[in-house]
């Protein structure tokens, strides 16, 4: 089952994108919405900083990592977050691919921006007014860091990564760290790592610089293949290949879950694939895998606009649709990442102070040393490639050790084989099997799972029905939900039926029950 997705750096992009060729020229007419109606009685009479605005023109639309500048000629701008689920709404219209298909009655914006010709509506977002002058100084001095720019500095990105105060952190935050990788989010953190072969719970100082190069290049390749998904309604999910997994799409291995470090985030990752050998890793069903899978008689490409590796037999890149020399296709021809070329010298260039792409995905020459660490349960084995203190050390390991070993494999194995697997439902328009998703809207169905149209919205059929009517009932008399151990022990990935009721809450039962 799947949650919400938080709108990430390409879905912020296209939003803006969208909205700099819908409203750039028009004057602001009217103000409204929670951020005007919701202040204390004795202030609804008088005007807000956001009245301020009326009377000026949008004079451009700017976007950084996950932030939207809406900038006028006046003195301050509109800073916008999308959050986990926000979108907008142009003339009351549902256009936005982040907006929920099923039909509901919609709450009030947060803000309402009427113009000269569109009304601009912004829903389930945070927003504010900034000094615009700040604004316009922190976005030039960080748009090159931003995952999603057409002009993206990997170099710059690799050299903030490996700054001395990020040596202790491990990669699952420094890569999620806004103000060094804007616009990478928890989807594309997972699909990454992955793809780079690296374990999220290692430190930065524990790799070598080809390593970060390397993680850099996943994160940009796969923001690339999210971005224009986004952009024509294309399933994002066929291209996961360890975001919310319980088995490794490559081994068949486990996946372990946990929510580590400073953000917590659901953290995936393959003990056996991530095993911080960068010549190794992502390979089958990857797109980002052929330049490691591919044949010797035949060479891959980069892709010059988006730095994609693409198979040997590929003319044009199959996540921008830039044709091998370089060339914008046909129908794929449109919009600011598809058209904007990164520059295959500038790439060149940039590169030779650290490595190249074949160099990245080449083994390391460093001799690795195997650190162990103990936590929840479990014996932790990363390969550092950096001189550690010699009594946290062991000898060195093969290309075959293990990142993460269990207590208990051949229990969390069985647990693994026997979680009940319910047949997908046929929805009523297409007879196709449902997806299964998560009520994310607050209220007394939150978390519960339910059946939904597996097509993309425009050719849904808005089939709805619950999918947790056969779990147990709790001691309230009310079905339970749905839940997965995170913990880093025995019983990571197990099932288990809890109290609807909110965790922690006076209200809650102590209902408990595996789901094997």
């Amino acid at each position: 089952s799947l949650l919400q997705e938080m709108v990430e750096g390409p879905g912020n992009k296209l939003k803006g994108e969208k909205m700099k060729a819908t409203v750039v020229g028009q004057k602001v007419e009217g103000v409204a919405g929670n951020v005007i109606d919701n202040r204390p009685k004795k202030d609804l009479n008088s005007t807000t900083p956001y009245h301020l605005l009326l009377g000026h023109h949008v004079v451009d639309v700017k976007t950084l990592g996950k932030e939207l500048f809406l900038i006028l000629d006046h003195k301050s701008c509109v800073r916008v977050h999308f959050l986990m689920a926000g979108f907008v709404r142009y003339n009351h219209q549902q256009t936005d691919p982040d907006e929920s298909s099923r039909k509901k009655e919609l709450e009030k914006p947060r803000l309402e921006l009427t113009l000269s010709k569109d009304t601009v509506s912004f829903y389930q977002c945070s927003t504010e007014l900034r000094n615009l002058e700040e604004s316009l100084a922190r976005w030039e001095r960080m748009i090159t860091l931003d995952i999603c720019w057409k002009m993206f500095d990997s170099v710059r990105a690799t050299d903030k990564i490996l700054e001395n105060s990020n040596q202790e952190r491990m990669v699952c935050d420094v890569i999620m760290d806004q103000q060094i990788l804007p616009g990478v989010g928890n989807i594309i953190k997972n699909e990454a790592c992955f793809d780079a072969s690296i374990n999220p719970l290692t430190k930065i100082k524990d790799l070598t610089r080809e390593h970060i190069v390397h993680l850099v290049k996943m994160n940009r390749d796969f923001t690339m293949i999210f971005y224009n998904c986004r952009k024509y309604g294309k399933p994002l999910s066929k291209h996961y290949k360890m975001y919310r997994f319980n088995v490794c799409k490559q081994c068949q291995t486990k996946v372990t879950k946990c929510h580590p470090g400073e953000y917590e985030r659901g953290t995936y990752f393959c003990r056996q694939c991530q095993n911080n050998d960068i010549s190794s890793g992502a390979s089958k069903n990857s797109l980002l895998g052929w330049v490691k899978a591919g044949t010797t008689s035949l060479s891959t490409w980069s892709c010059t606009a988006c730095t994609l590796v693409n198979k040997p037999g590929s003319i044009k890149c199959v996540a921008c649709g830039t044709e091998k020399g370089g060339v914008v296709g046909g129908k794929r021809k449109s919009g600011d990442m598809d058209g904007l070329q990164m520059g295959a010298k500038r790439q060149r260039v940039e590169l030779a102070g650290t490595v190249t792409a074949e160099q990245a995905v080449t083994p390391v020459s460093v001799k690795p040393v195997v650190s162990h660490k103990v936590q929840g349960g479990h014996t932790f084995t990363f390969k550092s490639f950096k001189q550690i203190p010699s009594e946290n050390t062991a000898k060195p390991g093969g290309a075959g050790s293990t990142v993460l070993k269990p207590l208990n494999t051949q229990n969390n194995s069985q647990h693994s084989k026997e979680t009940k697997q319910v047949p997908a439902e046929l929805c009523k328009g297409h007879k196709a099997p449902c997806t299964k998703k998560t009520v994310s809207k607050e209220g007394p169905n939150k978390l519960r799972l339910f059946w939904a149209c597996s097509l993309p919205k425009a050719k849904s059929c808005n089939h709805f029905s619950w999918a947790d009517l056969a779990h147990p009932k709790c001691k309230h008399g009310v079905i339970s939900l749905l839940r997965e151990s995170y913990k880093l022990n025995d019983n990571n990935g197990r099932e288990f039926f809890v109290c609807s009721k909110p965790k922690g809450s006076k209200d809650q039962c102590n209902f408990f029950q595996w789901n094997d």
